[in-house]
């Protein structure tokens, strides 16, 4: 796996914390049992072949922290066609969506763990992927920590390069200051039509996160951009 840091500093500020949660005895089984047919194991200065990683040849969806893996899961079902790749940094996300990617009989999903950022950047060819989905990012509220955040101008010049020409990039957030961040990003990146919905959007579903942001009174915003030609 490959390291954040280049000559002992940090490349950029992680977009998460670091072990987040625990890891109950039937997601470790999942891990052990399961993890070989779906994750995707990456070494630092190599990239990977996703070609050889799939069965299918189908457009290619990447999914950004998929937290439990319920989007995921539900999208993989709904496109069986497409190759579905989630990327997630924490192991009890990563055991739950392993364990609801065998119980669901998709064969079109791989896993990763990692920093998303390095993923893209270090280990996946570019202009790869017809569509980006981040659901709900950490918004590092507090005063300080909006470095922090997943959407950056340099993430958003990685998956500049990894999205094929006319490629989609999809965000939903709850927390309005945090879309209205996205937007100015966005904004001032060069390249990236916002278009306020996409095809894409018929497939997302509802989370657990989702409907407890909606009862406290969350609004949800979704954003869509294209990558202009």
């Amino acid at each position: 796996m490959s390291n954040l840091k280049q000559n002992g500093q940090l490349r950029w500020a992680p977009s998460y914390l670091r072990n987040r949660g625990k890891v109950t005895r039937a997601q470790k089984r999942a891990m052990k049992e399961w993890w070989p047919e779906y994750g995707i194991t990456f070494e630092h200065g190599r990239r990977i072949d996703l070609d050889e990683c799939f069965s299918g040849d189908g457009p290619l969806l990447i999914e950004i922290g998929f937290g439990m893996g319920n989007h995921l899961v539900s999208l993989a079902q709904a496109r069986p066609d497409c190759r579905v790749l989630g990327i997630e940094v924490h192991r009890p996300g990563l055991a739950a969506a392993t364990m609801k990617v065998h119980e669901s009989g998709c064969s079109n999903v791989r896993l990763m763990r990692g920093d998303a950022r390095l993923v893209l950047s270090d280990h996946l060819h570019e202009k790869i992927a017809d569509a980006i989905f981040v659901q709900f990012p950490d918004p590092w509220p507090k005063p300080g920590s909006g470095h922090r955040r997943l959407i950056q101008p340099g993430m958003v010049e990685v998956m500049k390069n990894i999205l094929k020409p006319g490629g989609e990039f999809l965000l939903t957030t709850d927390v309005e200051e945090y879309a209205d961040h996205c937007r100015k990003v966005l904004a001032e990146a060069k390249g990236w039509q916002e278009t306020g919905a996409s095809p894409w959007q018929q497939y997302r579903i509802r989370t657990p996160y989702e409907e407890k942001g909606l009862e406290n009174g969350h609004p949800i915003s979704e954003l869509a951009y294209r990558l202009l030609p």
